[in-house]
């Protein structure tokens, strides 16, 4: 039985359970304890910038992703900037040094939840060597290989990292894997070119024009197909010739994609990244009311039951597909709806 078949099978009895306890069929419901609500954790590494501009540029764009993320979305305890000097902002935690992003990283693993998510960002220079990349830190450089130890310290999290610095793309074959996403500002160590990725990424959560589906929410896939776009756009505008190709892998092959897609390979586990875990309204009513706060949980649930399907696609027979789709969208509408009648839009 696949995933989603089995999300199907209980849904008609996990809901009600979900909303009304185990003696809802008497009549006696007990008050509803919410399932705990994942939480982000973020951690942001403004790496060596080598020249005043590029140390301001960095600096700039770690602000910026702060403000969204405590004015927008409402992460704030869970966050930490390291820079290349501490005394750059009150905001700055600590140097970016290997052994703190080494200790953040630890740090953050044990923090979290066993369904939280985690974003680390690079912003900064890089280098290559072969098919290795390093990222620019004051004394020791970032390898990939070392990050990719580290985050073994996440079992069952999904962890997001990019890198949007110069030479980034020997990150992807090497941090890839299970509940991963890596995103790069190059296709390979040789792109050795300043990159334009990061800031146009960090605009993604900072600005609306990313948010296609209008749901109040900045997917990571939206965040890195908007990044994308505005790096093409910039070159074109400039008349320059693109030395960035931006890589995504979630699959954990290690082969990202220049074009994801929430239908895959890659970009299916991206599409389902979020910064808030839920719009700020919703995510407001949900505290406070532990019907809503079920309801949110169980269309987590289905979201990721339809993501699941739709990567298996291939692999079963069109009608069993279809009909497998319909009743978790059919599921899917209901909770909206139910969440709608509760005073609480799904879609803002």
């Amino acid at each position: 039985m696949t995933r989603g078949a089995r999300l199907t099978s209980v849904s008609a009895v996990l809901v009600p359970a979900l909303l009304l306890g185990a003696g809802a069929a008497s009549g006696h419901a007990p008050p509803v304890q919410g399932p705990a609500a994942p939480r982000t954790h973020v951690l942001i590494v403004s790496g060596l910038g080598g020249a005043p501009e590029y140390s301001e540029q960095f600096r700039a764009e770690a602000e910026s992703l702060l403000d969204a993320l405590d004015r927008r979305f409402g992460v704030r305890e869970t966050v930490t900037w390291l820079a290349e000097d501490a005394a750059l902002s009150p905001r700055v935690a600590d140097r970016a040094t290997l052994e703190a992003v080494e200790r953040e990283v630890l740090a953050m693993a044990n923090r979290a939840g066993r369904s939280d998510v985690a974003l680390i960002l690079l912003l900064g220079h890089g280098s290559g060597r072969g098919e290795e990349s390093r990222f620019s830190l004051p004394g020791p450089d970032l390898s990939a290989d070392a990050l990719s130890m580290w985050l073994h310290a996440f079992p069952t999290q999904t962890v997001a990292v990019v890198n949007a610095a110069s030479a980034s793309g020997g990150f992807v074959p090497a941090v890839a894997g299970e509940r991963r996403i890596v995103v790069t500002a190059t296709r390979s160590p040789r792109e050795r070119e300043r990159t334009h990725f990061g800031g146009f990424f960090v605009d993604a959560f900072a600005l609306d024009e990313a948010d296609v589906d209008k749901d109040e929410r900045v997917s990571l896939l939206e965040a890195f197909r908007y990044a994308t776009g505005e790096v093409r756009r910039r070159y074109e505008r400039d008349n320059e010739m693109l030395t960035e190709h931006a890589l995504l892998d979630d699959d954990g092959d290690g082969e990202g994609s220049l074009e994801p897609s929430p239908d895959g390979p890659d970009g299916t586990l991206a599409n389902r990244f979020f910064l808030a875990q839920a719009p700020p309204a919703l995510a407001g009513a949900a505290a406070d009311d532990p019907a809503v706060a079920a309801l949110l949980a169980r269309k987590r649930e289905v979201e990721e039951g339809i993501a699941a399907l739709r990567a298996r696609r291939d692999e079963l027979e069109e009608e069993e597909y279809d009909a497998q789709l319909e009743t978790l969208l059919v599921e899917l509408a209901r909770i909206n709806r139910a969440l709608r009648e509760s005073g609480s839009d799904p879609c803002g």
